[in-house]
């Protein structure tokens, strides 16, 4: 007890206090270690103090009273440096879980950030930018160089204006283009920020974010499809159909209604009023409202009778589909004017059976002279192949000696023409010659296959060896057109066939391949037996031929229009003398394409050994 008075005598009060009853507060928080250590210290200087309060006179006692002190004190400041490394430790947790709830937030709702340091060129992309794209985050941040790499190559304008936002008054962007998918896709984005300008140390940077908009990009797309096939539809039937909102206000038309009311086609904007656009028709007040289905018949200033059908619509507008009636009006009064006159007939022919003999005499004189002037038709269409063909000799000739004349005078074989264009017009009126003389040929052949001056002389053939002479002929175009001719054929039974008309079927087939393959594009000709025949097939990978327009080949003068034929002139008779050169040999020949794949021609020989 003298101890403890002793200390309390020298130390101040208040902590003599504090050290005499240990109270010392420790936060719940803390490690229970710590607490137990600074306890325990205290209590030793406590101890110290109660049972040796004499040493305080001797000076080594005071030391090691003072050095005692100084370890409580270190002990405390130990505490609060670890304290103060757990906390620091705890709010770096914190932000990793803030940083992780943000990247899943924005990874979530697939949308990045975008960092562009202007100084140094360098762009940072968050973690959501790779995921958006399936790739890892880069350890590195990339350059401009490297985001156009996986930029689709028509939008790489937008990344160009990302990267000139700092020299744009707004300071600022907002565009979207495509990215490059891990699995080689575009996906679609949308960017959108501006520039952040920093101190003079930092400099400027460009900041923004990227939103995945694939689905959307992709849902108009769709939308736009359905739209248009909806219009195609619309316009492809044969009523004209209208459609008004609550306000009578146009939302859309297709063609024929724009026709049957005679309407200019820039008068019809969404909106315009059903006041506007009827105004010249004189029906526009008794159209029908729309408000419960309802029919009503109109003739119109020009003549033309319609029914139109109105319906509404969930909306409170209104459906109106328009038919032209205007034969069944036609027929309806003529069925009233005659009405009176048929009932007079019907009696003349009750009452009188002279009268219908009449009649069937002449319908029988009227048929007589109609079969006679079928003949008379026939015979001039016969006269006119048998004259064709019959002016072969005086067609052909001026030709030749045009052809010749000017691959005399294109080869200077008398010497210089002089000016270097006649050289060029000389070669013209040779390659015109000579097509001139290719069109007569077919026309003189269809002409001679007609009137039934064509024959064959029939002979066994070496079908592979006719392919190999076209495609010497035919060579040269190919070349020209980069196409590659492939002979399959290698040696097949011998046909029985004119080796001349053969030739020109095979010229004819090869020549439309050639003119409708694309450059780099083959076509191949081949053989095989098959009921007693063989079969030739040339199959070339060119534009193809569309369904509805197959019927029409193979008819004299008949050509499929398309925009590609317009580049190749033609009298449309090469199928037509092909079939007929295959038909006279007994044999057919069939077309078979699909367009946008190729066409293959096959037709039919009889063998050499059934001869």
């Amino acid at each position: 007890m003298n101890g403890l008075v002793a200390l309390r005598n020298i130390m101040p009060r208040k902590n003599l206090s504090d050290a005499g009853s240990a109270e010392i507060m420790v936060r719940a928080s803390e490690p229970s270690v710590w607490a137990q250590r600074l306890t325990f210290g205290v209590s030793t200087l406590a101890l110290i103090a109660a049972n040796g309060a004499l040493w305080w006179q001797d000076g080594f006692s005071r030391s090691l009273l003072f050095a005692a002190l100084a370890s409580a004190t270190s002990l405390g400041l130990g505490f609060a440096l670890i304290r103060a490394n757990e906390r620091k430790a705890e709010a770096l947790a914190q932000v990793t879980e803030n940083q992780q709830r943000f990247d899943m937030a924005f990874a979530g709702a697939r949308c990045g950030i975008w960092d562009w340091d202007i100084s140094e060129n360098r762009i940072y992309w968050s973690k959501a930018m790779f995921d958006m794209l399936g790739h890892r985050q880069a350890a590195k941040r990339l350059t401009p160089s490297e985001i156009k790499a996986i930029t689709h190559p028509d939008d790489l304008g937008a990344i160009d204006d990302i990267m000139s936002a700092p020299d744009k008054a707004s300071r600022s962007y907002d565009t979207s283009f495509r990215l490059r998918h891990d699995d080689g896709s575009w996906i679609w984005v949308h960017a959108k920020g501006q520039v952040w300008s920093g101190s003079r140390n930092v400099g400027d940077r460009v900041i923004g974010i990227t939103i995945d908009i694939t689905e959307q990009r992709n849902a108009e797309a769709s939308a736009q499809i359905a739209t248009d096939r909806l219009r195609d539809a619309i316009d492809s039937i044969g009523e004209a159909f209208v459609l008004f909102d609550a306000q009578d206000g146009l939302l859309a038309c297709n063609n024929k209604f724009l026709e049957f009311f005679e309407i200019e086609e820039a008068a019809a904007t969404q909106g315009a009023t059903r006041t506007s656009l009827l105004a010249d028709s004189d029906i526009e007040g008794t159209w029908p409202s729309g408000v419960t289905e309802s029919v009503a018949e109109f003739h119109l200033p020009n003549g033309r009778w319609l029914q139109i059908s109105a319906r509404p619509t969930a909306d409170g507008g209104h459906v109106s589909v328009c038919t032209d009636i205007t034969a069944i009006k036609e027929q309806e009064e003529a069925l009233t004017t005659n009405q009176h006159a048929l009932q007079a007939t019907v009696v003349d022919l009750e009452t009188s059976k002279s009268k219908l003999q009449d009649q069937a005499r002449q319908l029988v004189e009227l048929a007589e002279k109609y079969a006679s002037e079928k003949t008379r038709a026939e015979a001039a269409n016969r006269s006119k192949s048998e004259f064709l063909a019959n002016m072969s000799h005086e067609l052909r000739t001026p030709l030749n000696a045009i052809i010749g004349f000017s691959e005399i005078m294109e080869t200077k074989l008398f010497g210089p023409l002089g000016a270097p264009k006649y050289e060029e017009y000389a070669s013209d009126i040779k390659s015109s010659g000579e097509h001139l003389l290719d069109v007569i040929n077919d026309i003189l052949d269809m002409s001679k296959i007609e009137a039934g001056h064509m024959t064959l002389e029939r002979e066994p053939l070496n079908v592979s060896e006719a392919v190999q002479e076209a495609f010497r002929l035919i060579a040269g175009r190919a070349d020209v057109a980069g196409v590659k001719l492939i002979n399959k054929i290698e040696t097949p039974p011998p046909a029985f066939a004119d080796k001349r008309a053969i030739k020109q079927v095979l010229l004819n087939l090869l020549s439309n391949a050639v003119k409708f393959t694309e450059s780099g594009d083959t076509i191949t000709v081949s053989a095989n037996l098959g009921d007693g025949m063989l079969r030739i097939s040339v199959r070339d990978t060119g534009i193809g031929i569309p369904a509805d327009h197959l019927s029409k080949l193979g008819k004299p003068f008949e050509q499929v229009e398309s925009q590609h034929s317009k580049k190749h002139k033609g009298t449309g008779l090469g199928l037509a003398l092909s079939r007929s050169f295959v038909e006279m040999h007994g044999g057919v020949l069939v077309i078979e394409s699909e367009e946008g794949v190729g066409t293959t021609v096959s037709f039919t020989l009889p063998l050499a050994a059934q001869h």
